[in-house]
């Protein structure tokens, strides 16, 4: 492991901060990083996480650790705190030595004005509007994707997320969370399907955009893609024109009426209430109203 020198010009905030010196040299045994993970650290600093230390450890097991940012700050009385680095630092040291091959450390050593700089630099490190969100992560497995590069990418993400959720909690098979989840995007049998769900929230539908209803949408497009499209773009234009108690009729006032009145369904009911209008339009039925009683057992989807 190695600090490597920086490279480049760097803007500082002279009135709070400012860069003092880079340093590199070569690590080969954990000890080396007891110095840095034992400085006193700020008293900006985070708690120390055991969440975080597992999170890292994750990523040096399965071989993806990028060079990590370590920083130290000196106050004017000479005192010098570690600002960065904590939980990276507490990680490798854990290792032993064990440590993955090619992994860098930069490191910076700032100046500060005092406690406001001190405060000033803590921000700028993992601010939150630079961190990467679940919908940076969902797009960049999108991107990937030449056959997706025309869906609108929240549509996409909603999509994915609603195939885990279906898989997860009605076909009851282990599925990836979080961000792991968007490796979804790589199957191509599921492109056919996110493209369709451009086409149906290309018309405004508000009441459709919740995840367990794209779910259900999810089913029964799996059960018989040509009748899903006919189902749920009747349902996204307001049901089947003169006939009041049609299925797609019926689910689109419900779903509407749950927006509108502001009602709290769980999104098991969201569910249950989408199939069973599902069901009876392929059972070629009539309905007056949705039920998604949750005290019964869940009908499966009709082909």
């Amino acid at each position: 492991m190695r600090y490597v020198r920086s490279t480049g010009t760097r803007r500082a905030n002279t009135r709070a901060y400012s860069i003092k010196n880079c340093r590199d040299c070569l690590i080969v045994r954990a000890g080396r990083n007891l110095e840095f993970r034992d400085l006193p650290g700020s008293p900006t600093e985070r708690e120390l996480n055991s969440g975080r230390l597992r999170h890292l450890r994750k990523k040096a097991d399965d071989g993806q650790l990028v060079t990590f940012h370590w920083a130290t700050a000196t106050m004017p009385d000479g005192r010098k705190y570690r600002v960065n680095g904590q939980h990276s630092a507490t990680m490798l040291c854990e290792l032993d030595g064990a440590f993955p091959e090619a992994t860098f450390v930069h490191i910076d050593e700032y100046s500060v004005n005092g406690t406001e700089g001190l405060a000033v630099l803590f921000r700028q490190f993992d601010d939150r509007k630079s961190g990467r969100s679940a919908a940076d992560v969902a797009g960049a497995y999108q991107g990937l994707e030449e056959g997706l590069k025309d869906a609108a990418k929240p549509i996409a993400k909603l999509g994915i997320e609603a195939v885990t959720w279906f898989r997860r909690y009605i076909e009851g098979v282990p599925t990836k969370i979080g961000d792991e989840q968007y490796c979804l995007f790589n199957e191509s049998t599921l492109h056919k399907y996110l493209l369709w769900l451009n086409e149906i929230f290309s018309i405004k539908t508000p009441e459709l955009r919740r995840m367990p209803v794209v779910a259900a949408m999810h089913g029964t497009f799996e059960k018989n893609e040509e009748e899903a499209r006919k189902f749920w773009l009747q349902v996204a234009r307001g049901g089947k024109e003169y006939e009041d108690n049609a299925p797609s009729t019926v689910l689109d006032g419900w779903l509407k009426s749950i927006k509108e009145d502001r009602r709290d369904l769980k999104p098991g009911e969201y569910f249950r209430g989408c199939i069973y209008a599902w069901n009876a339009y392929r059972e070629d039925k009539t309905i007056k109203d949705i039920r998604y009683d949750m005290g019964k057992a869940a009908r499966p989807i009709s082909d």
